[in-house]
């Protein structure tokens, strides 16, 4: 296991506190005894988080003059904040990049306090894989959604900020566990039966648990562990989505029929929900930019470099991941 001493009585700042990765990496700072502040919107779902034992600011990313609470107390930043779905290009932009702009020209006011910043970005900001192949850290960066090209801007900020602030970048793929609802949608077609094959089957990914992305973020947070760099973080495996449907039906002990839907009627569909969504204040469930992601043949990414240089190891195969994050949905009644 690796060392978190250096995370005992420390002060951590974590940015979109309430979100799923947030959450889970909130309940470790506070395990390794930090005393913990959490940025969250006003509108926030707060259900995740114990709010006796952190303190809640609430502040807008997505404005430009917004500021950072307790600064002056921080020893750690975790930016997790940041926006997967959104109606336009530039509603990415203003907080998955954009803010990364506000944040640390703040941070580097109290440069000489802040001990470590981990910069949690995508595999997004690089781009799909080819089929059979990973991309690693030396991969010409080629994002093809909104959302990618908004993380790689705001990795390229954080990199900007790097010379006066110890920031490191980490690029997780797929991060499924308890909480997270995206997956549960995938799961929950597998408990009634159904395998879901979009085009052709076949398709690559790389997946990490929540608990082994929190302990890659806590031990990328430790000073002078390669300030300025950009890490790949997986659980070391390249999977097929129909391997990883069939271990769900295993686990829960249900028998696969396959429903395969093709690309065009999907792309119709995401272009009905984003006109749907056009007269509406919330962001369409699915749209294109969602579609050219399902497109790629391969998203799959070597964590070589970060298991090799901050020697870390992660503790969940694909088997035990997904027993524990099923397990949980039983628990909680969503299953």
């Amino acid at each position: 296991m690796n060392d978190l001493s250096h995370l005992k009585g420390a002060t951590a700042l974590v940015t979109g506190a309430n979100g799923f990765i947030g959450s889970h990496l909130i309940d470790q700072l506070l395990a390794c005894g930090c005393e913990v502040h959490g940025l969250v919107r006003e509108s926030s779902d707060l259900k995740w988080l114990d709010k006796s034992q952190i303190t809640l600011h609430k502040v807008n990313l997505a404005r430009q003059d917004f500021k950072v609470p307790a600064l002056e107390d921080i020893d750690y930043i975790f930016h997790c904040a940041g926006l997967t779905k959104a109606k336009s290009r530039s509603d990415y932009f203003d907080v998955n990049a954009t803010a990364c702009s506000n944040l640390y020209e703040q941070s580097e006011k109290r440069a000489g306090r802040i001990k470590g910043i981990v910069h949690l970005s995508s595999l997004a900001a690089t781009g799909p894989s080819l089929k059979g192949g990973r991309v690693d850290e030396t991969t010409p960066c080629r994002p093809v959604t909104f959302y990618g090209q908004s993380k790689l801007a705001g990795e390229e900020i954080a990199k900007e900020f790097s010379d006066s602030l110890p920031i490191t970048i980490l690029r997780p793929p797929v991060v499924y566990g308890p909480r997270e609802e995206n997956f549960f949608t995938f799961v929950k077609l597998i408990h009634k039966g159904w395998g879901l094959q979009i085009g052709k089957a076949g398709k690559e990914l790389s997946l990490i648990y929540v608990a082994d992305l929190v302990q890659a973020m806590l031990v990328a947070s430790k000073p002078a562990n390669q300030e300025g760099c950009r890490y790949f973080v997986t659980d070391g495996q390249v999977y097929v989505w129909e391997q990883v449907a069939n271990e769900c039906a295993r686990i829960m002990n249900v028998r696969l029929k396959t429903l395969k839907i093709p690309e065009g009627v999907l792309s119709f569909a995401a272009l009905f929900f984003e006109v749907w969504a056009s007269f509406s204040s919330k962001v369409a469930l699915f749209d294109r930019q969602r579609m050219i992601d399902i497109q790629q043949s391969s998203w799959s990414a070597s964590p070589d470099k970060f298991f090799e240089e901050l020697r870390f190891e992660p503790q969940y195969d694909l088997s035990r991941g997904l027993a524990e994050t099923i397990k949980w949905y039983q628990q909680q009644k969503w299953l």
